[in-house]
């Protein structure tokens, strides 16, 4: 959320005003309007806001949304060795080719490397490589680390398995 608040601060002053939030909107495809920045600035309210308060305005939205562990459960779907990684190409192609519900259109690619930025790389070798059908081989494919994007964006930590063991322990 940090970084979040840091490239609405575009000018690096410490403050985010409703200009800021505006573009960061219309660069999301979402209304950008007087009403709906209205949320984040009232209109007998400051014109700016810092971080603390936008972590607490934040939190208000994200309260709804899925759980860690529903989230962590839905990409382990994925999760062929249980190594907290997934095959990159294939999470892309699920969430490219799923049918959006209702009234919510699909996901596009830049979307998609936008938000799996920063967790992605190489599967190591080892015997958690997926087998290649083809060549009977480990792959080192791209992956995507799930329980560390969980992690960030629950504010938790990076691998919740560590956290699950040492719960048992006491």
């Amino acid at each position: 959320m940090r970084e979040a608040f840091q490239v609405l601060d575009r000018d690096n002053d410490g403050q985010v005003n409703r200009e800021d939030v505006a573009d960061a909107l219309n660069n999301l495809g979402e209304d950008s309007s007087s009403l709906a920045t209205g949320a984040y600035f009232p209109p007998n309210g400051p014109r700016s806001i810092n971080l603390p308060t936008y972590l607490n305005q934040i939190a208000t939205h994200l309260a709804p949304l899925s759980s860690s562990q529903e989230l962590l459960n839905a990409f382990a779907a994925f999760d062929e060795d249980d190594s907290g990684q997934i095959d990159l190409a294939e999470l892309r192609d699920a969430l490219l080719h799923t049918s959006p519900e209702g009234d919510e259109r699909p996901l596009t690619e830049s979307e998609i490397n936008e938000v799996i930025q920063g967790f992605t790389g190489r599967r190591a070798f080892g015997n958690k490589g997926k087998t290649s059908s083809l060549t009977g081989s480990r792959s080192r494919a791209e992956v995507f680390r799930y329980e560390e994007f969980v992690g960030s964006l629950t504010g938790g930590p990076g691998d919740p398995k560590a956290d699950k063991s040492k719960s048992k322990e006491s």
